[in-house]
């Protein structure tokens, strides 16, 4: 299956970058009516409307066929999607009276398509640069469209340049587009540039979409523009202005234009019988209007601001209010129920609300919003389900889910959500924000689909009425708070949460002594850097180790530091491998590899007679080859155990005689071209006990211990079974029973214990491995002494480049002085590595090493 996968996406990947090319190659002709000679350079306009030094060149269409020498001159600013040629019906009938100019703003055409802004304030930017380049002042600016709100953008920044403004057809005040809310629309624009963004570019189609309208910078123009400042913009504007409008255009309400008419006292409006294309199907009528219109103002007949009609004056200072604005039908409903539908998607709620207000001024029946609500949620809610079912198990079985939720947990959920299911549906619909989880857990425990889908449409039908039904009613209270819950909401929402996180973690412990206890553990772990993540503890290494690649002009040089384990044992060895290589086995405790390949039968078989040749007794060690931190061993006490840990293991796992005694990690480093090899620091692994006094409990015992509760949390856990066993008095408990830091082992630095006869002993188990120069040994000895005098010594694993010199995890040793103890174990294996290359052997490319990284999910460090 996962073969056939990759060969699907192998032949994605080679389609795609096919269809890339023929559209680099073969880009789309431009419109035969957008040809032009005209051009100018305009500097590029920045996120924060500045203009840079980097220049770009746009076409315009410059018409005038009339004889007047000095004639009226207009502006026409496109909106979008399909650009400049809209006005190709009412050029014509206009140019004999004036004279006619289009800039080609950036977004239309190949060859401006990459910008840092496209927004309206942008848009009007490039106007003011194109008409100064032009030497033109005093024109009369009309926006179709988007380029509506670009040209109340200039009218606004840039009065001084024009005489009158034109909306035709075109948007304007927030409250009036789409859903009425700038995050909404905002979220529903982001969705549109994420789907026109993946058609252009992540589906092979060699060209096909490029000569479409609706391209990615028509999108971005939307979604990075607000329209909140217009409504401010339109009351300061004092010259005069003509609004055309079709009475059915399904994509700009009515009401948009018959709202900036009421705030501008001085406007005019005609509206006709006509869609959006007004342009097209009314261009003589709105060509001759618009002549009148200029005419009026060149003449100085065209009304102001400063002579506009007391009562027109009166209407526009009143506050924006849900007046009988004509409702959407037909295929306008259809668009803004589509686009309720595609809000629900972004936030479910918000939209509901928004919709809501829609019927509250009139737009939009009390049903039509209600159905689109539901639609939309039942929509969204179903996918999460499925994408939790088809998506989660696989999900879950990779990192970093894997290193969260396991099997065992969703057996759990899946049964409590067997037995409470309709309660937490039901639920989850009336708590905001809680639904995404639990509807996509429900698809990936497999919860009863039809119970899911029947509990999910009774209560959809209870609340979509309720909310849409309650900013219906609320009306002008919702319009009045809004904009200060979009701006505010977001930051109480995450305090609230804030205040109950730490309500939870930190006010309500401390009420009790446990609380207390596990409180100052988790300072101690967050203020003493031991305890911290090795993502942390890295950083500054792993720049040291970049700096050392550069340094020997090779990144992995490191990897030749043991020729004879795979990427010199830097992650995803083999454990049996690397003991296999010595050829003095009487050090080596005795180990076998059980082959996961094998039957369950054949597996165990192999562990008995293992044990059975070896004369080996329980408890035994049982851990996977390829391992990380301790996680996966085991200490099998019997049988039946040994029969468990098998049954679960999905990899190669070894099987090793158990070892009494003290355990340290000794760091050993050999230069190629000496005989006697070095320690470079050993440790003391010491396994936490605790003495019972016969009167405290073993959590109590844990949790007063001023050592142990640095971890008292692994403690606990590791002896949840038998914490609130009295220890009779002078008895020791063993707390755990790994040598592993992470795991509750606590380190010492041992420097103490390093002797000639230790280091002789070491040298002579290293060299026993053909091919091995650097890592730790993880050793069992009797007793210190033992160690000193290097005898009884037994070896339970070997690790590579990548081990650590454990000893920094003394307590003594601070963050600055533990970096220092890395940084030089890392400058001895690139020695290492570069004498080993000089013999003859080769370092792991780079990329061959980072994919083997990358699949290893990159796995931390031994301690």
């Amino acid at each position: 299956m996962l073969h056939r996968w990759k060969k699907y996406i192998l032949i994605y990947i080679a389609l795609l970058a096919a269809s890339h090319l023929v559209s680099f190659f073969f880009q789309a002709p431009i419109p035969e009516e957008s040809n032009t000679d005209l051009s100018v350079e305009l500097k590029v306009v920045a996120n924060d409307q500045t203009l840079q030094e980097e220049t770009i060149s746009i076409d315009y269409k410059d018409v005038y066929t009339g004889k007047n020498e000095n004639p009226p001159i207009i502006v026409l600013l496109p909106g979008g999607p399909e650009g400049p040629e809209v006005f190709q019906e009412i050029i014509p009938k206009l140019s004999s009276e004036m004279r006619i100019l289009v800039p080609f703003l950036p977004g239309y055409g190949i060859e401006n398509d990459n910008l840092p802004s496209y927004s309206f304030e942008t848009s009007a930017v490039y106007t003011s640069q194109f008409l100064d380049q032009l030497n033109v002042s005093n024109a009369h600016i009309f926006g179709f469209g988007l380029g509506g709100a670009s040209a109340i953008y200039l009218a606004h920044n840039h009065s001084e340049k024009i005489s009158s403004l034109g909306l035709m057809g075109a948007i304007g005040v927030q409250e009036l587009e789409l859903l009425g809310s700038y995050r909404l629309n905002h979220a529903v624009h982001g969705l549109q540039l994420t789907a026109v963004w993946l058609l252009h570019n992540a589906i092979p189609h060699f060209g096909l979409f490029d000569a479409f309208d609706w391209d990615v910078s028509y999108a971005k123009r939307q979604y990075e523009s607000d329209q909140r400042p217009i409504r401010s913009h339109l009351k300061e504007y004092e010259k005069p202005m003509l609004i055309l409008h079709g009475k059915e255009d399904p994509l700009v309400p009515l009401a948009a234009a018959q709202e900036h008419h009421r705030i501008v006292p001085q406007s005019q409006i005609t509206l006709f019988d006509a869609d959006h294309d007004l342009l097209e199907t009314h261009s003589d009528s709105v060509s001759s209007r618009i002549n009148r219109f200029i005419q009026s103002v060149e003449h100085g007949r065209a009304k102001t601001a400063a002579n506009a009609s007391k009562e027109r004056i009166e209407e526009a200072q009143k506050s924006f209010s849900n007046v009988e604005f004509a409702k959407f039908e037909g295929l306008s409903l259809l668009i803004i129920m589509i686009i309720i539908i595609l809000g629900t998607l972004i936030s479910e709620d918000l939209t509901c609300i928004g919709a809501g207000l829609l019927v509250a001024r009139g737009l939009i029946g009390f049903g039509p919003a209600v159905l689109a609500c539901f639609l939309g949620i039942f929509i969204g809610d179903i996918g999460l389900y499925a994408a939790g079912r088809i998506l989660g198990r696989p999900a879950i079985k990779r990192a970093p889910l894997k290193w969260i939720i396991s099997e065992k947990d969703l057996e759990k959920s899946a049964q409590w959500f067997k037995v409470k299911g309709p309660a937490i549906i039901i639920a989850t619909r009336f708590l905001p924000g809680s639904r995404l989880p639990t509807y996509f857990s429900a698809g990936v425990i497999r919860a009863g689909f039809w119970m899911f889908l029947f509990y999910f449409i009774l209560s959809g039908l209870v609340w979509t009425p309720i909310i849409v039904g309650i900013s219906k009613l609320l009306g002008n209270e919702l319009l009045r708070y809004f904009s200060v819950y979009q701006d505010y909401a977001l930051w109480v929402f995450l305090g609230a949460i804030a205040f109950i996180i730490f309500l939870i973690k930190v006010i309500v412990p401390a009420f009790s002594y446990k609380g207390r206890r596990l409180l100052l553990s988790r300072y101690r772990k967050l203020t003493r850097w031991q305890y911290w993540s090795p993502l942390i503890l890295y950083i500054p290494v792993g720049l040291y180790i970049i700096s050392l690649g550069i340094k020997y002009r090779c990144l992995t040089l490191f990897t030749a530091a043991n020729p004879a384990i795979p990427d010199g044992g830097i992650i995803g060895e083999s454990k049996s491998a690397i003991l296999d290589l010595f050829d003095d086995q009487s050090h080596i405790a005795r180990y076998t590899k059980i082959t996961a390949s094998n039957t369950f039968e054949q597996r165990l078989s192999q562990a008995d007679i293992f044990m059975e040749k070896r004369d080996l007794r329980y408890p035994i060690v049982a851990k996977p080859d390829v391992g990380e931190r301790g996680k996966g061993v085991s200490i099998v006490k019997d049988r039946y155990e040994l029969q468990d840990y098998l049954s679960k293991a999905e990899a190669d796992v070894i099987i090793q005689e158990y070892i009494i005694g003290k355990e340290v990690g000794v760091f050993y480093y050999r230069m190629p071209d000496e005989d006697q090899g070095h320690i470079y620091s050993i440790t003391k692994k010491e396994l936490p006990k605790v003495i019972g006094d016969g009167e405290r409990t073993l959590q109590e015992l844990i949790l007063a211990n001023n050592q142990m509760v640095n971890m008292a949390k692994v403690y606990l856990q590791a002896n949840d079974h038998r914490l609130y066993e009295i220890p009779d008095q002078g008895e020791e408990i063993t707390l755990v029973e790994l040598g592993t830091h992470a795991r509750g082992a606590v380190f010492y630095d041992g420097e103490e214990l390093i002797t000639n006869a230790l280091q002789n002993k070491m040298n002579e188990i290293a060299k026993s491995a053909d091919g091995f120069y650097f890592g730790r040994f993880d050793i069992k000895v009797p007793t210190y002494e033992d160690l000193q005098k290097g005898q009884d010594l037994k070896v339970v694993e070997v690790n590579g480049v990548s081990s650590e010199s454990v000893n920094i995890y003394d307590e003594q040793y601070s963050f600055f002085e533990g970096q220092q103890v890395l940084m030089g174990q890392w400058q001895i294996a690139f020695q290492i590595g570069q004498q080993v290359v000089a013999k003859g052997e080769e370092a792991t490319n780079v990329y061959p090493f980072l994919k083997r990284v990358f699949k290893a999910s990159v796995r931390t460090p031994e301690r």
